[in-house]
């Protein structure tokens, strides 16, 4: 049975959510590399991000399609820093309040603990969105937390959690990951497809406008990710959706 789904403001057909499978792309190579250039008389560029964005962890090497104890981990991580029982004995940033990368010891076993949680691999490789929001939903409960929302949003609320300091979740059917090269009057646009369906965490949300003599003529917003891939973090353009399956804003009380 097919239905429609309504995502970052876009609706797409898909079959049923819980038949897709979300894996890590270690067995999944970049398709392709595509460049553009744009040439602007001026332009702006808006962004919004989470306080010191969040910590960029990449999954294990032994733990097979893991991207979602790794989106978890990083969500973890992420409130870590606000609520610093999450992850007993370990902190997650340093006295900036910038955030450390994947250590040796307790990050790991967080993962695994996840990777466990999420019942990775059990039914098919993978985890399914249901399980993957259940397994985190354990883990943060777990530690004495309350996770005041798990919560399907659209593009105005995707604006709205990145402003509260929220970081998202996106379910994936691929990655078209977008980076950016600015000279005096022109960006280049380098853009890397992953194909696969994978989840990743959303810290930011950049807005550019482009502008010649006779004003705007071209406006692209973004969502800032922390890939849980070798490219760490990276662009997923939000006017063309047609890569996401759902939404999630995280938040902890």
């Amino acid at each position: 049975m097919c239905f429609l789904v309504s995502l970052l403001g876009v609706t797409t057909a898909n079959a049923s959510t819980e038949e897709i499978r979300y894996a890590d792309f270690a067995t999944v190579m970049a398709s392709q590399t595509t460049t553009e250039t744009i040439t602007f008389t001026s332009r702006t560029a808006t962004p919004t991000e989470t306080v010191k964005g969040v910590p960029k962890y990449k999954p294990l090497g032994d733990l097979e399609n893991s991207c979602g104890p790794t989106a978890g981990a990083i969500i973890v991580g992420f409130y870590d820093k606000y609520f610093e029982d999450l992850i007993p004995n370990y902190t997650t940033y340093i006295s900036s309040g910038t955030y450390k990368g994947r250590d040796s010891v307790y990050i790991p076993a967080l993962m695994r603990e996840l990777y466990i949680l999420m019942r990775t691999n059990v039914d098919d490789v993978g985890v399914s969105r249901k399980d993957c929001l259940a397994g985190l939903k354990s883990y943060i409960t777990g530690k004495g937390n309350s996770v005041k929302g798990l919560t399907k949003i659209n593009e105005t609320k995707f604006f709205n959690a990145i402003d509260a300091n929220h970081p998202v979740l996106l379910f994936c059917t691929k990655m078209d990951l977008y980076s950016f090269s600015t000279g005096d009057n022109s960006d280049t646009l380098a853009c890397t497809t992953y194909t696969g369906a994978h989840v990743c965490v959303a810290y930011g949300f950049l807005e550019i406008k482009y502008y010649n003599n006779n004003g705007l003529f071209r406006t692209d917003k973004y969502a800032h990710v922390a890939t849980g891939i070798s490219q760490n973090s990276g662009y997923l353009k939000l006017s063309s959706t047609d890569w996401c399956v759902e939404a999630y804003e995280v938040t902890i009380s």
